[in-house]
C-alpha cells in the first residue's frame, strides 16, 4: 500500500503577515512625534481639508506627513494601492527630512509602504523598506511587537520566494538572538522562530541542522506546558519527522506513539492534527516494509475527519504562556 502526500516537516511555511488592519504607528508612537494632530485623526470628510490647510500653513512639515500617512491608510483600506504608495512615499520623504532617518515614524511609514509593494509582488522595492523598518523597530520595540514580527516575517517571505537561503538563515538567527535576549528562552516568539529555523533546514534537506532546533522546541514546550499537553504532543511529532528523514526509525516510532497518545486524549481521535500524525506515522512503517502496521494506521486515519486533515492550517497549535 502506498502512502500519498507524505509530510515529513509538518510545520508549513507561514503566509506573509500584513499590517493593513492596524494603525500605521503614528498614533501609537505620537509621544515621539514633533507634531500634534489630536487624539483622533480627522474623519473621511475632513482629512483632505485638514491636509490642504496644513500644506498651506507649513508645507513639508511633520504635521503634513502625519496627515499624509493617515490618508495613505485610508487609501490602502479601500485597496487604492497606487494612490496609497504615492501618498506614503510623500509622507516618508518628509519624515526623513524633518525627523531623521532613524525615527520610528520613518519605520512606521516604511513598513506600510513595504506592505503595499509586497502585495503587488514588487519584492525588490519592498525589501529595503522592510530592512529599514526592522533596523529601527528591533532595537526600540519588544521582539514580540507586531511591527517587528511583521518586518521579520514578510522579509523572510521575500527571501524564500527568491531562494535566498543564506539571507533567510541569517535573518532568523539574528531574530532568535534578539528574541531570546529580550523575551527569554521560553517565550512563544522564541519557540516560533526556532520552529521556522528547523523547518527551513528541513526544506533544504539539512536534517542534522534541523534536529537541535526541533529538540529545543520540544524541550521548551514540554517545560512550559507540561508533558501531556497537546502542544507537547505536536512538538514530539515534529521531532519524529526529523528522525524519520534521517532513517532513525526506532527514535521516530517512539515519538510518534507518544505524540498520538497525547493528541488523541487532549484533542480528540478525529482532530485534523491527529490525522496528520497518523499519515506520517504510516509512511514511516511503509518505508520499512511494515505494511500491516501501516494499513492499521491508515484504517484509523480513514475513521477521522479526513476533509479536516486536508484543510489543516499552516502552523502548530499556539503555544500558550502557562503551565498545564
Amino acid at each position: 500500500m502506498r502512502v500519498k502526500n507524505v509530510i515529513v516537516a509538518m510545520l508549513l511555511w507561514p503566509s506573509a503577515v500584513f499590517a493593513a488592519d492596524m494603525p500605521n504607528g503614528l498614533q501609537l508612537l505620537d509621544k515621539d512625534a514633533a507634531y500634534s494632530i489630536g487624539i483622533r485623526a480627522p474623519g473621511p470628510g475632513g482629512l483632505e481639508a485638514a491636509l490642504a490647510e496644513a500644506e498651506a500653513a507649513a508645507p513639508g512639515s511633520a504635521h503634513v506627513a502625519a496627515l499624509l500617512s493617515i490618508l495613505g491608510d485610508q487609501q490602502r483600506g479601500h485597496h487604492r494601492y497606487v494612490e496609497a504608495a504615492s501618498t506614503y512615499q510623500r509622507a516618508l520623504d518628509i519624515f526623513q527630512r524633518t525627523m531623521g532617518a532613524q525615527h520610528r515614524n520613518v519605520a512606521s511609514v516604511s513598513l506600510a509602504l513595504a506592505d503595499i509593494h509586497y502585495a503587488q509582488s514588487r519584492h525588490a522595492e519592498a525589501e529595503p523598506l522592510y530592512v529599514r523598518a526592522l533596523g529601527i523597530f528591533e532595537p526600540a520595540l519588544n521582539a514580540d511587537h507586531t511591527y517587528v514580527k511583521t518586518s521579520v516575517d514578510n522579509l523572510a517571505a521575500i527571501y524564500r520566494a527568491q531562494n535566498r537561503n543564506t539571507d533567510l538563515e541569517q535573518l532568523y538567527q539574528r531574530s532568535l538572538t534578539v528574541a531570546e535576549k529580550t523575551l527569554g528562552p521560553e517565550h512563544p516568539r522564541v519557540v516560533a522562530i526556532m520552529n521556522l529555523i528547523s523547518t527551513h533546514y528541513q526544506g533544504q534537506g539539512r536534517f542534522a541542522n534541523a534536529e537541535p532546533f526541533a529538540k529545543r522546541v520540544l524541550a521548551t514546550v514540554e517545560m512550559v506546558m507540561g508533558a501531556r499537553h497537546s502542544n507537547t504532543g505536536f512538538a514530539m511529532s515534529q521531532l519524529a519527522g526529523v528522525y524519520q528523514a534521517q532513517a532513525r526509525f526506532a527514535d521516530a516510532e517512539s515519538l510518534y506513539k507518544r505524540s498520538l497518545a497525547i493528541l488523541e486524549k487532549e484533542l480528540s481521535p478525529d482532530h485534523p492534527v491527529v490525522g496528520t500524525v497518523l499519515n506520517v506515522f504510516a509512511a514511516l512503517y511503509e518505508v520499512q516494509g511494515r505494511y500491516a502496521d501501516a494499513e492499521a494506521l491508515l484504517r484509523r486515519l480513514s475513521e477521522t475527519r479526513t476533509l479536516g486533515v486536508r484543510q489543516m492550517g499552516s502552523g502548530p497549535v499556539v503555544l500558550q504562556q502557562r503551565r498545564r
